[in-house]
């Protein structure tokens, strides 16, 4: 379609029968259509005057729209190229999935070991006689109790990470903590820079707040750091959220080199880092975080989940007094406290032996286990990894990672698509994510590679893969 001034009109919202206002309707439009199908993924969308001359409406009713379905993780301008459909706009973010269909392997949920739960169990048994019940059966500080938050301090010191008691704040698991960060700190409409693939528990809750990401190139080593400097000058953004220690989806550990150019970046910019790290126990030799060389523009989380287990769902959020009593504020605002008996657990368990006896049994399980990932598949390209908690698997140019994702969903193997990662509107490749500590069992996990590894030598042998 060709308008009165020359424009080529590739996609116009549909308006019949609406009675919302006009920038809600066209948002409706965008918003209906991806989930149709008609607008899918990296689409580029009319420019805004184009759609408002064809429409005889005002500019700025069109950017209302806009602005409204970018908030909504549904569509992001990219500064002098447009606006694009994002690659991830009504794909389910959650990878919790509710599956209890007994022949499917589990191989997309990262697990915390669930074979380790007899060791914790008789942990608990024990030390039920030492836990002061009258003490932790009541209302502490929305902070939580000082005793457990001096234990945590003690336990972070192993990991080059320094924060005073007063420093800390328990909360309820890791995603609890950067809601409260989110919630907190950004408000509607800022911007956080991303690797191109990250959490999606960050881009579920970054997009339920309105909060818009900023997704940088990122490669096997890590975030490419010339991007992230362009994208700091080019952008007005307010934060940067990375996770340094086996980055989720890809396994990458930043070098030393890497975390101290990005502290800089964060320093000229006057940025605010969030730092997760799930996975900093696995990580042999780990190195400072970048937080500890800007503390006072960085906030830390540090989860219990995956190290212990998460049915305590305790995590810790680390900062200077800066921000500290403002993020109190925001516990206090969304859920009071984190569990006092559940952080009298875990503190039991990181003062004393039982942590190192749990994280020793948990590294030499996935050194097995990352040992049968490396045999089965070793013709093809997955990033090395010995302990790590999943892998990540770059498939060659011909084959969609979705389309490998429902392949193997059945032959009864559950993986996931890099797209489910993906925060950008271009993915640079298909890949896919595989949890090691998924299967129950060694038997099980040769099981779920050796269909994998069939799914793949088919695709690689077809024009398309089998589904």
């Amino acid at each position: 379609m060709i308008d009165q001034y020359g424009n080529e009109i590739s996609w116009v919202p549909s308006l019949k029968d609406r009675n919302s206002p006009l920038y809600i309707s066209i948002a409706e439009s965008i918003e209906e259509d991806i989930k149709k199908g008609i607008l899918q993924g990296g689409f580029r969308l009319p420019p805004q005057r184009v759609i408002a001359n064809h429409l005889g409406i005002n500019h700025s009713t069109v950017t209302r729209a806009y602005k409204l379905c970018e908030e909504k993780g549904l569509i992001r301008g990219v500064t002098g190229k447009g606006t694009f459909v994002t690659s991830y706009a009504g794909i389910p973010q959650s990878l919790l999935t509710n599956n209890n269909d007994s022949h499917i392997i589990e191989m997309g949920t990262i697990l915390p070991l669930y074979e380790l739960n007899g060791v914790i169990e008789s942990f608990i048994k024990e030390i039920n006689h030492e836990i002061n019940y009258n003490e932790i059966l009541r209302y502490v500080p929305p902070e939580g109790h000082i005793k457990h938050r001096y234990i945590a301090s003690k336990w972070l010191n192993q990991f080059n990470i320094a924060y005073s008691s007063e420093e800390i704040i328990i909360t309820s698991g890791s995603q609890n903590a950067l809601a409260i960060i989110l919630t907190t700190l950004f408000k509607k409409g800022e911007r956080i820079i991303v690797d191109e693939y990250t959490y999606t528990g960050l881009i579920s809750l970054a997009k339920l707040l309105g909060i818009i990401l900023v997704p940088v190139k990122t490669y096997e080593d890590g975030i490419d750091i010339d991007e992230l400097k362009k994208t700091c000058d080019r952008e007005k953004v307010k934060g940067i959220y990375l996770i340094p220690d086996c980055h989720n989806p890809t396994t990458a550990v930043l070098s030393r080199e890497k975390r101290l150019a990005i502290a800089e970046i964060v320093k000229s910019h006057d940025l605010l880092l969030v730092e997760d790290s799930p996975f900093i126990f696995t990580v042999q030799d780990s190195l400072k975080p970048i937080s500890q060389y800007i503390k006072d523009k960085s906030i830390f989380i540090a989860g219990t989940s995956k190290s212990i287990n998460p049915a305590f769902r305790i995590s810790y959020i680390g900062s200077s007094n800066k921000y500290i009593k403002e993020l109190i504020h925001g516990v206090n605002s969304l859920n009071w406290m984190a569990s006092p008996l559940n952080a009298e657990i875990i503190s039991h368990i990181l003062n004393t032996s039982k942590y190192n006896e749990i994280i020793k049994a948990k590294l030499s399980i996935l050194k097995e286990r990352n040992g049968i990932v490396d045999k089965i598949l070793s013709a093809y390209n997955i990033i090395p990894s010995s302990t790590s908690l999943f892998r990540y698997l770059t498939l060659p140019s011909s084959i969609s990672d979705k389309e490998i994702e429902l392949a193997c969903f059945k032959k009864g193997v559950q993986i996931f698509s890099a797209k489910r990662f993906i925060a950008g509107t271009h993915p640079t490749k298909d890949a896919v994510r595989l949890s090691v500590s998924g299967p129950d069992n060694t038997t099980e996990l040769k099981k779920g590679l050796l269909s994998i590894r069939e799914v793949l030598e088919f695709s690689s042998s077809n024009i398309h893969p089998i589904i």
